[in-house]
């Protein structure tokens, strides 16, 4: 069976099949293989959602212990310490916070780039069972919708951020209580260049994947047989 396409769909289809048509057949192989792909890598996105997830919340529990360990301990010096190694042991939980900073920007860019790529997967898959007689997926998602439509995504972007902002209050007052209102002030500066940084860097290196077209030598250019 034939099925018009619609037009908001014929980009995607055009580049699927490296041709430009109006309608396709439902049973397409190539609309078939491309289905089971995307639904293989779907459910491979949630999974490494869940690995991220447990591994980045075993390294905040591990930070947040540290922290509370260089809060509860005793880190003063004795009498005969040298004076420096006072500032490095008050130091401790201003580096330990800045690193619990530092990992939690990390985990929202990396949430945020999950929740992505799945949010990219699913409606691939809403849109090839379209066009393959297979419409499963989207009905299914609209069962219960309205009580709870909660994305699994958002929730754990809602997480992250949450965590971020967490180790963003405590690195900023801990940094007050150290060095006062300068400290304070710059540890803000800091976070917000810390932050800044990261994204110009990760969207660059998203960028860099472009394919390189093919330099074409001009005509004076071409080697002489």
């Amino acid at each position: 069976m034939r099925i018009t396409l619609e037009a908001a769909d014929q980009p995607f289809i055009h580049r699927l099949l490296s041709e430009e048509v109006t309608d396709i057949d439902s049973e397409n192989p190539r609309l078939q293989q491309a289905l089971n792909v995307a639904r293989q890598q779907k459910n491979h996105e949630a999974d490494l959602d869940w690995r991220r997830n447990a591994l980045f919340l075993t390294l905040f529990i591990f930070l947040y212990a540290a922290l509370g360990a260089s809060l509860t301990l005793d880190l003063t010096p004795q009498a005969s310490s040298h004076k420096s190694l006072a500032y490095a042991l008050e130091a401790v939980p201003v580096l330990i916070a800045f690193s619990g900073l530092f990992v939690s920007l990390l985990y929202v860019f990396l949430t945020r780039s999950g929740a992505r790529r799945l949010r990219n997967w699913e409606q691939g898959i809403f849109l090839l069972e379209k066009y393959s007689g297979a419409n499963l997926t989207l009905p299914i998602n609209e069962m219960g919708s309205r009580t709870t439509n909660y994305s699994l995504s958002a929730i754990n972007v809602a997480l992250a951020l949450f965590i971020c902002v967490t180790w963003v209050v405590m690195y900023n007052y801990f940094t007050f209580t150290t060095s006062g209102v300068i400290g304070s002030v710059i540890s803000l500066f800091i976070t917000t260049m810390t932050y800044v940084i990261l994204d110009i860097q990760l969207l660059k290196s998203n960028t860099s994947l472009a394919i390189d077209e093919p330099v074409i030598p001009a005509e004076d250019e071409k080697p002489k047989k």
